[in-house]
Order: structure tokens, then sequence, then C-alpha cells
């Protein structure tokens, strides 16, 4: 896990509502099935919200659980997805062609007071994942 300070990305400034002089802690998990990476994640987390995360090593613990034992429980998320063509970047991590299609989802988490603690970017390999979206009125 990294720290920004300074030259934060004008997109997660604008999510989180701060200044390019504030903390963000920048998270990058890939992760696998069968052996295989499926998704690239990377997770933003205001660091006046979670001072101590950079403490935490996430290998084998959950951030949505860190986040519980703080008292910031992520109660519902907003997803965006889009279809895109695979960058080479994202194709090297993910085993896959440059170009070929994956899933982008931008994903902001929220708290049960509505404060945003969480904006996320996951690719997921088009090849390997699917989902259901099931929506209830």
């Amino acid at each position: 896990m990294s720290e920004f300070r300074g030259s934060l990305h004008s997109e997660v400034q604008a999510e989180f509502n701060i200044s390019a002089s504030d903390s963000v802690f920048k998270l990058i998990r890939l992760r696998y099935a069968d052996n295989h990476p499926i998704v690239k994640v990377t997770t933003y987390i205001p660091a006046s919200l979670v001072p101590d995360l950079e403490k935490i090593n996430f290998s084998n613990i959950s951030l949505y659980s860190e986040l519980k034992k703080r008292n910031l429980t992520v109660t519902h998320v907003v997803r965006k997805l889009e279809v895109k063509k695979a960058s080479s970047e994202i194709a090297q991590k993910l085993a896959i062609k440059e170009n070929d299609p994956v899933f982008y989802f931008r994903t902001c988490g929220y708290t049960n007071k509505d404060q945003k603690i969480e904006y996320s970017i996951a690719t997921y390999r088009g090849d390997m994942n699917s989902f259901i979206i099931d929506l209830k009125r």
C-alpha cells in the first residue's frame, strides 16, 4: 500500500472532494482464481479517516473488515460498469492480449451515515468473469 501526498490524480480528488495536499491511501490488489489473474483492483481511502491503514498487511486481511473495526462499515456501494479494451499494462497484469475486452468498474463505498469511505477502480478479465445484476424496487 502506498500513501499519496501532493499531486493526487484529479479523479480521486473529485471523488473525495479533497485538495492535492490531502493524503490518500492507495491499495492495489491483483486477485486470482485457479491460479489465473482475474481482476486488478485499485482502492483509494482518505488518510484522515483511517490514519493507521499503512500498518496493515492486506495479503490475508479484508479491507472491509478493517474498516468495520473502526466503525466505518461499508453499508452500500454505487458502481458504474463499462466494457473497455485492455490497455497494455492491464493485459500484462491479467495475462490477456492488449485490446481484449475487460469489465471496468468504478465503485464508491459509503458508511451508514452516507460518508464516502472508498473509491475503487476494478478491471476484470472479460473471458473469465460474468455478473448478475438483481434490481428490486
